[in-house]
């Protein structure tokens, strides 16, 4: 279904939880096992330069800089009305795909852009070193990002009601958006992850799930103006709560 497929890319990252795993792992919360086994739930087979993910690994415990209260691992997703928070004309945003990066704060001079490249049943990570301060992000509290998204929720969920016939072709909308918020759920997340943090995944999780029964369960597409306005807002909370979640992490180790 390529609709669902392009709509999916707009609103779900598995770089989210990715990304939250490897935090988790870098300030020692998480062992290697738990890590290695969560980004196969995220994508597969992972490789780095042709080899294999452990070398990505030791890499990143090398470089990040954890002891610095700004966050040691920032999730850059981008999409249409918001650009990706890497300076243009990079070779990292050249490498970029919908499934956006993570990056890794070693220095105020150097940050590394790990970028991943999603196929069937496999990931291939490319590392970029940028000297240039990235683009600050939005730096929206867990409550601010968590308001725009509830905002969000209560304006996607009159959609399924505006749609007239066409939400007659599902026997139960609400429960087709209940499966895919399922979906978006999975693999879950590690045990350290802030209740705000998880609160605000699990938000922008049923946003997303209502976007695609929508657009493409449906097939209607009318309302897409509305739906794409959302969008935004969706990534904005899962940068947001990944933010959240190092910053707890931080604070536990160093704060």
């Amino acid at each position: 279904m390529i609709a669902a497929v392009y709509t999916r890319a707009e609103v779900y990252s598995p770089l989210q939880n990715t990304a939250v795993w490897l935090a988790a792992w870098l300030y020692g919360h998480e062992p290697t096992d738990e890590l290695l086994d969560a980004l196969r739930d995220l994508g597969g087979t992972h490789t780095y330069g042709g080899r294999p993910i452990a070398a990505l690994l030791a890499d990143a415990r090398a470089a990040a800089d954890l002891t610095s209260p700004d966050p040691a691992v920032r999730l850059l997703l981008w999409g249409p009305g918001q650009a990706a928070a890497i300076p243009a004309g990079s070779p990292a945003l050249s490498a970029l795909t919908p499934a956006g990066a993570v990056a890794l704060r070693e220095s105020d001079e150097l940050t590394h852009i790990l970028v991943p490249r999603y196929t069937e049943g496999a990931v291939e990570w490319r590392w970029f070193e940028e000297h240039e301060r990235l683009p600050e992000p939005a730096w929206l509290t867990p409550g601010e990002a968590d308001a725009l998204l509830a905002r969000a929720t209560d304006q996607a969920a009159d959609l399924i009601e505006a749609l007239g016939g066409g939400a007659a072709d599902l026997p139960n909308p609400r429960l087709t958006v209940g499966a895919l918020s399922d979906f978006y759920d999975t693999p879950g997340l590690p045990g350290c992850v802030t209740p705000r943090a998880a609160k605000l995944f699990a938000r922008a999780d049923r946003v997303a799930a209502i976007i695609e029964t929508v657009t493409d369960t449906v097939g209607d597409h009318s309302l897409d103006p509305q739906l794409f306005a959302l969008w935004r807002h969706i990534r904005t909370a899962r940068m947001a709560g990944v933010a959240d979640a190092v910053h707890d992490l931080w604070r536990e180790a160093y704060g």
